[in-house]
């Protein structure tokens, strides 16, 4: 929390006055007032205006603004701490390990974590070479900053340091040209930097450390002071310095020949490098007492604090500028500045911004006023406020102090306006109209009552405006009396009116104003409403010699000529108004030309210089009220005033412009991470580069002076945009998921003058994220480019495996229609061989098959026969039954129809059937399935039934075998048929090379052949025979049909 804050001064002495009595409830003076203090009072008056005329106006003063920060609001921050700043002349705070910064108006805790080696930082001092150093207990070194942003200690103490540096707490640093020094009781360590290395010298009860220009000097308790030669390593005793067995307790260089000493007994010495003399303007200004700190200020003038009495401001010329003697100034424990016009205080619970070379001043409450709607005039030369319904005098105070008010004699039933001119002063109430006399009292004008609003126009001429009626008084003959007829109420005026040269003017609210004259003896009222339309807007009247302006909204403006007394155009002062960055409502003339324009928060000078006007819109911008009214007093008196504030103006402070502004970088940081990215300090020669990670910042500014009453505001914008952004209420810009790409940003400090202010650049490049950089664009194309590469190896791979399908297509196609060529040749071949089938089928039915029908025929009767014995019987049914199976054979060989015994039967079962048939009973057959059977082709069957069936049969007649084994093997592959018998066997060579070979082996081969199958045969004479036919499970189609491929 930041307030302001206007202290105390000096507690006031009248001289040779008492303060006057408390007033009745109608603000009337005590009934008992003694003559006494009357005459006092007079007295007191004449002395006053005597004064008054000989030192003028510079008499009456404020207080100066203040601005104080709690320590318990700054942070971790106990009492007693060290003032300093940083690089970039922010104000640093530092006590045990915390160091917290002031940007703008927002405390920055910077402070480090402990290092390992247990470094707590107790002070820091930023050199000029760019650097900083810390001092600590046992420790000494350089400061740098971690990526957080926050304190790091870097010690500089080597391994082998003498002793007594362990337990040293180095608390005061001094730095010149040559390095840096760290002090503490036991001594002092000089660092060079030049050669990296430190010096020691111990001293021993060591009280200040100091340098006049580039020398350096220590002061020991009860000894003189010492010149440390660094150099050399040796300290050299300043002869009569011993200050009475005093040491120096504070020290502040004048100039680089002179340094003032503050001595522990109270005395200001100054000391030149070679002898010590008291300081002349300690005793001038009767600045005795507890030194409690000393401090040259930038501007050349010096700031010394005394316990118990307070902070003194003492000129560069021995002028004691400003006195602050209020109880917080009483306990001061250290003084800073780094710029003109803005002091540092460090007091019991809080640090203060003292703007003690502003141009402005404030009065209230702590000087004597209350504050409301104040009327300031100058009556017999004193400066006389009506507020509250009470008149109050300013009384100076001695050189440096604040003025004070104090309430004067007010007429019977109080003071609610009041006009002056020189030495009349009219008071007005609801009794009427008074006027004061120099005694003291009041005499009353025949009048109106219920006074409102009194309006001096000129010297002699007055307007008092009541409730219900309007009256003019003119000075005539040594006394005022009406000199019109009166008229009504002019409604209900406001606090604020003005007057020119010939007429009063009232600001009478929302689109309403009035102008009263005084024409041929006359009152003439002017009301003027509408002037904003139908909007409901506060009209404000200024003054400009004879021309009255009327200000409402933003861009609405009329001007009134009073010599013509009518509306008129102001071209010139308007293109000069138009120049405030604020909205001008108000305005005054002072007699050096200078023009005094009030807008919301302030107050914008225009001064003439050099055939044009220089315009001010700092010096008195951001008061405590809003609205502000300007009193211009004879003699360039400035006042300015609101509803609950009164400030008045410094000339002499006034003349001083401020320069301009232009904010500094400080920092840079990762919303996201919190790391630091940048210090501003450091001076980068070419944008900075963040990663696409790091695309969310915040950047911190920093305006670079504490001159201000009202915090900067900052806009900004980014690549050249058309228009400034506000950043808003501080001094911390965040940006947040900025795309990649470079980046031109520019800050400025607002409504810095006519003159646009000179903007801070930033330039900086968010890098793409690794899928946007250019090698990973190369690593697109060179994807695209496999890809296109790919495709088209794919595409061609597709195209030949497409080429070779239907290359196989068509071969396929090809095989197709050569067998359906063939198929065709077959049922060509197939018809004719049925037509062939049929004619055999006829001749065989007609010839062989009714001959073996007949034989059959004859068999069956011979077994009949009674005489056909039991043998017989049984080789004519065998014959019987051969015959009548060779008859169906017949038959199904002519119509190519597969056995009759592989009809709706597996090949095992067909093989026992025809055993049956074939066995004439004298071999013992047997029949054996192993595997799993599996359906087998018609072809196969056939064949492999006719193989068994030749081979069987060979066996009965040729081999005379008595046992004959048939196995059938059913395998993954392949089916196996093995017929073996134990007859006499034979060569299977000798009977296959013999001449025509043999009719039934040869179609054993052959029927194996068709079935893509391999017979073995082994046979020796009287070792029985073996036949082995193995046949695929799937073999390939059989182009020959079944027909054929059948042999009998």
């Amino acid at each position: 929390m930041m307030r302001w804050t206007h202290p105390f001064t000096l507690q006031w002495k009248a001289i040779g006055l008492s303060p006057w009595r408390p007033v009745d409830a109608q603000g009337a003076p005590g009934k008992g007032m003694p003559r006494a203090v009357q005459a006092g009072f007079l007295l007191g008056l004449a002395l006053f205006s005597g004064a008054s005329g000989a030192c003028g106006k510079e008499t009456i003063r404020g207080l100066p603004f203040t601005r104080s920060y709690p320590l318990e609001e700054i942070g971790n921050v106990p009492r007693g701490p060290r003032l300093g700043f940083d690089a970039f002349g922010r104000l640093a705070v530092t006590h045990n390990g915390v160091y917290e910064v002031l940007n703008d108006t927002t405390w920055v805790d910077m402070s480090g974590q402990p290092a390992d080696d247990g470094v707590i930082i107790v002070r820091v001092l930023q050199a000029s070479e760019g650097r900083a150093y810390y001092g600590s207990r046992g420790s000494w070194g350089r400061v740098e900053f971690s990526a957080e942003g926050r304190l790091r200690a870097i010690p500089l103490a080597p391994a082998d340091r003498p002793e007594w540096t362990l337990t040293a707490s180095f608390s005061e640093l001094l730095a010149n040209d040559d390095g840096i020094f760290f002090a503490g009781w036991e001594g002092v360590v000089w660092w060079d930097p030049a050669k990296e290395q430190c010096r020691y010298f111990e001293v021993g009860g060591l009280s200040a450390i100091f340098r006049v220009g580039q020398r350096v000097f220590v002061s020991p308790y009860q000894r003189p002071l010492h010149e440390l030669d660094y150099r050399q390593g040796i300290l050299r005793p300043v002869a009569n310095t011993d200050f009475a067995g005093s040491a120096v307790e504070f020290a502040t260089p004048l100039d680089d020949t002179r340094t003032l000493l503050g001595i522990r007994d109270g005395r200001l010495v100054v000391f030149d490098g070679a002898s010590a003399t008291e300081w002349p303007w300690q005793a001038k200004h009767g600045l005795t007492g507890d030194i409690s700190a000393v401090h040259h200020l930038i501007d050349g003038g010096t700031a010394v604090a005394i316990a118990d009495r307070g902070l003194f401001l003492v000129s560069p010329e021995g002028e004691l500028t400003s006195a602050l003697t209020a109880p917080p100034y009483h306990r001061i424990t250290g003084l800073g500045s780094r710029e003109p016009g803005v002091l540092w205080v460090v007091t019991e619970d809080s640090i203060e911004k003292v703007l003690y070379g502003s141009p402005l001043t404030v009065f209230g409450q702590r000087l004597g006023l209350p504050v409301q709607w104040p009327k300031v005039v100058r009556w017999n030369g004193r400066v006389v406020v009506a507020t509250r319904g009470r008149l109050y005098a300013a009384v100076a105070g001695p050189p440096g102090a604040a003025s004070r008010f104090e309430p004067m004699p007010t007429p019977p039933t109080g003071a609610w306006a009041a006009a002056a001119f020189d030495s009349r002063m009219l008071v007005g109430n609801s009794a009427g109209v008074f006027v004061a006399e120099s005694d003291g009292t009041f005499t009353p004008v025949p009048s109106v009552q219920d006074v409102q609003q009194l309006i001096m126009v000129g010297a002699d001429l007055c307007f008092a405006i009541g409730k219900t009626e309007t009256a003019a008084l003119r000075w005539a003959g040594g006394q005022w009396s009406e000199c019109a007829p009166r008229i009504g109420g002019v409604g209900h005026p406001a606090a604020v009116t003005h007057a020119t040269a010939h007429a009063a003017w009232l600001e009478l609210g929302a689109n309403r104003v009035a102008r009263l004259s005084l024409q041929e003896g006359r009152i003439k009222l002017r009301t003027f409403d509408k002037l904003a339309g139908n909007a409901m807007q506060w009209v404000n009247v200024g003054i400009v010699d004879d021309l009255v302006v009327l200000s409402g909204a933003i861009g609405k403006r009329l001007y009134f000529d009073e010599r013509t007394e009518s509306f008129c155009a102001a071209p010139q002062l308007e293109r000069l108004l138009a120049r405030s960055p604020h909205w001008i409502i108000r305005m005054e003339k002072d007699e050096s030309g200078t023009l005094w324009a009030a807008h919301e928060e302030g107050v914008v000078t225009f001064t003439p210089k050099d055939g044009d006007y220089e315009m001010d819109v700092n010096s008195f911008d951001g008061l405590n009220d809003r609205y502000p009214v300007v009193h211009v007093l004879p003699h360039n008196d400035v006042w300015l005033s609101a509803g609950r504030s009164l400030h008045h103006v410094e000339q002499r402070r006034a003349s001083e412009r401020p320069g301009a502004l232009q904010p500094q970088l400080v920092s840079v940081e990762d919303s996201r991470t919190n790391v630091e990215l940048l210090h501003g300090h450091r001076a980068r020669a070419e944008p900075l580069r963040l990663r696409f990670d790091q695309n969310s910042v915040a950047l911190r500014f920093f305006s670079g002076t504490y001159a201000w009453r009202r915090a900067p505001i900052y806009e900004f914008r980014l690549n050249g945009a058309d228009r400034w952004a506000t950043l808003g209420s501080g001094s911390l810009l965040s940006l947040s998921g900025l795309h990649e790409g470079t980046y031109h940003l520019q800050v400025r400090i607002a409504g810095r003058g006519d003159r646009p202010a000179e903007p801070t650049t930033f330039d900086f490049e968010i890098l793409p994220p690794w899928p946007r950089t250019s090698g990973a664009y190369v690593a697109y194309g060179l994807g695209l480019v496999f890809a296109i590469v790919g495709l088209v190896e794919w595409s061609s791979r597709r195209a030949r495996r497409r080429n070779l399908a239907l290359e196989q297509l068509v071969r396929d196609r090809t095989r197709q229609l050569e067998k359906t060529m063939e198929q065709l040749n077959e049922e060509t071949r197939n018809a004719a061989t049925l037509a062939e089938r049929n004619r055999l089928a006829g001749e065989i039915h007609d010839s062989l098959q009714q001959g073996l029908s007949g034989a059959i025929l004859q068999l069956d009767a011979t077994l009949k026969l009674r005489s056909v014995t039991g043998l017989v019987r049984s080789r004519l049914e065998v014959v019987r039954n051969m015959v009548s199976y060779t008859r169906h054979e017949v038959q199904h060989a002519v119509w190519d129809l597969e056995s009759p015994l592989l009809a709706d039967t597996e090949l095992g079962e067909a093989l026992r059937k025809l055993t049956g048939l074939i066995n004439p009973g004298t071999a013992k057959i047997s029949i054996d399935v192993s595997g799993t059977p599996v359906p087998l082709p018609s072809a196969t069957k056939h064949h492999l039934l006719r193989i068994a069936q030749e081979t069987t049969t060979n066996a009965v007649r040729h081999a005379s075998a008595q046992r004959i084994a048939i196995q059938v093997d059913y395998q993954a592959d392949v089916v196996a048929l093995t017929v073996v018998d134990d007859g006499v066997g034979f060569e299977p060579d000798d009977v296959l090379s013999k001449s025509g070979g043999h009719f039934g082996l040869r179609g054993l081969r052959d029927r194996a052949r068709k079935l893509e199958g391999e017979i073995e045969i082994h046979s020796l004479p009287g070792q029985g025979t073996t036949i082995r036919v193995s046949v695929p499970l799937h073999p390939q189609p059989l182009i020959a049909t079944d027909a054929q491929n059948r042999s009998f």
